[in-house]
């Protein structure tokens, strides 16, 4: 899920003296191309957010259905994450959550990523932040260890816009999926589609980069943002520690269409449309995955 809905919503929130509690529960739909293992997926979810101008604690579960091709039982994914934030000064705030996955995946069931991060405004105008990210998969073979970086900074254009730029790297030690996979093959047999399945090792290499842009407009009750992003990931962290993706896939870029409408000052709704490249490495082919999803906030 794009996080980004989440700010708006919670904007108020943020310099209130009092604490307040938000809820947002969403829902969506996948739709996979014809040259990957998966047909379609369905997820849901709820967020919460207590906190006030000094603190806060944000908590998200997420429910995960994806169907495949072959008939296969469908792969179960349930993520956890938690995120608390602290101000320091007037300008900054530090971040730092946990996010866990339970998984029918073999391979990335149990899978823990660490979160730190940090905004800051700058006296010129600029949002700035980062996030790093520690992801363990301790049923790799040997266990799997993910380092992602991702810096970004925003600056508020004439009238209504605003514009954010965003660079991600991830690292890790490519061969230790290969010797995961081999060492484990007549396992795989036994198993179908719940395992972690390559078939293109090559595809995996020890670095990968990227770059978003993300362009918002603001008027009124109406708040819309468009991003395209392009580059390569693999196991990478979004959303700030959100959204985990665990899967045998490589994104190669993608585009996404956010619109949330607030017709009070305490809720709103939401909807976004985004399409993603990707090779799936269960077959070796390049696909995309179509998404839709739809979301309610309400701020107590």
């Amino acid at each position: 899920m794009k996080r980004m809905i989440l700010l708006p919503l919670l904007a108020g929130a943020v310099g209130a003296a009092e604490p307040t509690v938000s809820l947002l529960p969403f829902a969506g739909y996948l739709g996979y191309g014809s040259q990957s293992a998966k047909e379609s997926g369905l997820f849901a979810g709820l967020y919460g957010y207590i906190g006030k101008e000094s603190q806060s604690l944000e908590l998200q579960y997420a429910y995960t259905d994806i169907s495949y091709r072959d008939g296969v039982d469908d792969l179960i994914q349930s993520d956890l994450t938690a995120l608390y934030s602290k101000k320091i000064g007037e300008r900054t705030r530090l971040k730092a959550g946990i996010h866990y996955i339970d998984s029918d995946d073999t391979f990335t069931d149990g899978g823990t990523t660490l979160i730190l991060g940090a905004d800051h405004r700058t006296e010129g105008g600029y949002d700035t932040g980062i996030g790093l990210y520690y992801t363990r998969y301790g049923n790799f073979n040997p266990s799997l260890a993910v380092w992602q970086v991702t810096p970004s900074v925003t600056k508020s254009l004439a009238q209504n816009w605003s514009l954010e730029a965003a660079y991600t790297f991830i690292t890790f030690r490519s061969e230790k999926i290969t010797e995961t996979v081999l060492g484990m093959g007549s396992m795989m047999g036994s198993m179908g589609r719940r395992t972690h399945t390559i078939v293109t090792y090559d595809e995996y290499t020890d670095t990968y980069h990227s770059g978003e842009l993300s362009l918002t407009y603001s008027e009124g009750a109406m708040h819309s943002t468009a991003s395209l992003w392009l580059g390569k990931q693999a196991f990478a962290v979004r959303d700030g520690g959100f959204s985990v993706f665990n899967l045998a896939e490589i994104h190669k870029g993608g585009v996404s269409l956010t619109s949330r409408y607030a017709y009070s000052e305490r809720s709103s709704l939401s909807a976004a449309l985004f399409y993603e490249r990707f090779t799936d490495t269960q077959t070796g082919d390049d696909s995309g995955v179509t998404g839709v999803w739809v979301s309610y906030g309400y701020r107590f």
